[in-house]
């Protein structure tokens, strides 16, 4: 197993791995992915940079026959060191552990404490608003 930048040449087995999770409106044309490949892609992270040393951590995903192996912490490491600024996430309450690890702290007044175009980006990708029974929890390191 390697992990490296996505290239255009990856993006249909990146759809093949989000479509596990019915994960079928990611733009993969924006930011930059991450993979883990081991023959097919295993994993996947993408960041957008949504203004200068804004970025919002989208579509991390692990294939699930391969989680609990640090697949997602090497990938996310893997972002984390090649792109700058201030990271931005959404997530549910059993992924807040997983980034809290890496550095991540919940935001005080969640959406409303991010910067106006990580704000954008998550109505863009409709992450918010969320429904009464599907909560999103917000991030942010560094």
């Amino acid at each position: 197993m390697f992990i490296t930048r996505g290239t255009r040449h990856d993006k249909d087995d990146i759809r093949e791995l989000l479509a596990t999770r019915e994960w079928d409106n990611a733009d993969l044309n924006e930011g930059k992915s991450f993979i883990a490949r081991d023959g097919k892609v295993i994993g996947h992270v993408r960041v957008v940079e949504v203004e200068p040393q804004v970025v919002v951590v989208d579509d991390v995903i692990v294939a699930e026959d391969r989680r609990g192996n640090g697949i997602g912490t090497d990938l996310m490491r893997a972002a984390m060191l090649a792109q700058g600024g201030t990271m931005y996430c959404c997530c549910h309450d059993d992924r807040i552990e997983f980034y809290k690890r890496l550095g991540f702290e919940l935001l005080p007044n969640g959406f409303d404490d991010a910067p106006d175009s990580a704000q954008q980006y998550w109505r863009k990708v409709e992450d918010y608003p969320t429904a009464a029974d599907h909560v999103h929890y917000f991030l942010k390191a560094r």
